[in-house]
């Protein structure tokens, strides 16, 4: 989180370079993958933050498709909770679904969106979904 603090767009970039290493290393894996994060969520988060999309950011994002359904995760008020790695307030965390949910759209992905309902049900849904 202190990268993050003191170097938002130093922390974007070890961010996206994270993702990139993620896909390629499972780039072969034989079946569902599911990756909690991708490299539209960085263009969201620097967007959110205010600050410029590197070329290379978009490049990634370009370059580097992911298949099969994307999920999100809408923000969901009864749950939520900040915490040390949830530091953003309600208002902020809306801000940031909003811009990473347009950040995907925008790179050509169609979103489908996760119930709002318990751990088992979610699981239940992306089972069914991969299926």
């Amino acid at each position: 989180m202190e990268l993050r603090a003191k170097d938002p767009l130093g922390f974007a970039e070890a961010m996206a370079e994270a993702h990139r290493r993620e896909f390629e290393r499972l780039a072969e894996v034989r079946g569902p993958v599911v990756f909690d994060r991708g490299l539209p969520d960085v263009v969201g988060f620097l967007e959110v933050s205010g600050l410029t999309v590197p070329e290379t950011i978009h490049r990634a994002c370009r370059e580097i498709r992911y298949s099969g359904p994307v999920l999100r995760a809408p923000a969901w008020q009864d749950i939520y909770v900040q915490d040390a790695e949830r530091i953003q307030d309600w208002h902020e965390a809306v801000a940031s679904d909003e811009a990473v949910s347009a950040a995907w759209t925008r790179y050509g992905y169609d979103l489908t969106p996760l119930p709002l309902a318990s751990v088992e049900q979610r699981l239940a849904f992306l089972i069914e979904l991969l299926h």
